[in-house]
């Protein structure tokens, strides 16, 4: 939005036979000039302003650019399908949970990893602890606090339940709440495991950051099940289909439905495919791709009608 602002002929000095009062006459001129200019600026000062504090509001939302739903919608994708890993990384390599007997390995971050009994009475409990800030992981990722998970059998059990939950637990600079719930529903018809994954009170906050998150989904496992290479979990890959709903950092709420199934391929640590769209109250349909070339990147890119927007997940 442009001002104009019009500025009157200048006051010219009055004629008069009378020096003193045509002096007089010249102050009280231009001290009421003086007044006026200053009230003039201040009025402009303060529309400009104005102006520009809503333009910086709500331009962005006024011409349908909103990204920041997208981000954060992501961003919790690769943070609750990232505790998922760190436990299922864990359950694969532990004979009390599994049956495979493979030794524990240990990412260099955790400090410790504890299960509730040395017998396979279930429930049974897994805390792995990362210890305090600026603990970067050998996935160059920093993680501290507590992922804590029970399960209710056997992890490749059909019917087992693992329940994750989060005690001041922060995937590099994000803090996490929730509840992620991974049930076991066994094969489908086409030979591939399947979970239902329920995410309930999902909670990201950062500076400039504090949004919900809540999820039903399910996980198909495609690679890397085979007897052979249960060991190998970096061979995993799970397919991901579902729905996700929540509010954004500035209060707007959101719906996300997968379309084309999510690639969570566990050898990187960022969804390599897939697509999906995102409905805002009051905005443009829009939708998001993980892309086609099964590239290892945070990045994605956001469609409104055809209008492209090239994002990068925050870490």
């Amino acid at each position: 939005m442009m001002y104009t602002i019009v500025h009157s002929k200048p006051w010219s000095i009055l004629e008069s036979n009378d020096s003193d009062h045509s002096l007089h006459l010249f102050d009280s001129r231009m001290l009421k000039t003086t007044s006026y200019l200053r009230l003039l600026s201040l009025i402009t000062v303060c529309v400009l302003g104005i102006a520009g504090l809503s333009g910086c509001n709500n331009s962005e939302r006024d011409e349908d650019l909103e990204t920041l739903t997208a981000r954060e919608v992501s961003l919790a994708y690769h943070i609750f399908d990232d505790a998922f890993r760190e436990v299922h990384r864990f359950a694969m390599r532990d004979s009390l949970i599994n049956d495979t007997g493979i030794d524990q390995w240990f990412n260099s971050c955790i400090e410790r990893a504890t299960v509730s009994d040395t017998a396979a009475i279930f429930p049974l409990y897994l805390e792995i602890n990362y210890g305090g800030k600026d603990n970067l992981c050998d996935d160059g990722f920093e993680r501290f606090g507590i992922l804590e998970a029970s399960f209710s059998g056997k992890y490749l059990n059909k019917g087992t339940v693992v329940e994750i939950t989060f005690d001041e637990y922060y995937k590099d600079d994000f803090n996490v709440k929730g509840t992620s719930r991974i049930t076991n529903l066994g094969l489908n018809s086409n030979g591939y495991m399947t979970y239902l994954w329920e995410v309930e009170g999902g909670r990201i906050t950062s500076t400039n950051t504090d949004y919900t998150w809540e999820g039903v989904h399910r996980k198909y496992w495609v690679a890397g099940r085979s007897n052979n290479s249960q060991g190998e979990v970096d061979d995993d890959v799970f397919l991901i289909k579902g729905i996700a709903t929540g509010r954004n950092t500035r209060g707007n709420t959101f719906v996300n439905e997968i379309t084309e199934a999510y690639t969570s391929d566990l050898s990187c640590q960022w969804f390599t495919s897939g697509r999906s769209g995102i409905s805002v109250p009051n905005l443009e349909y829009r939708t998001l791709n993980y892309g086609e070339s099964a590239d290892c990147d945070n990045k994605l890119i956001e469609r409104r009608n055809n209008t492209y927007f090239h994002l990068e997940i925050p870490y």
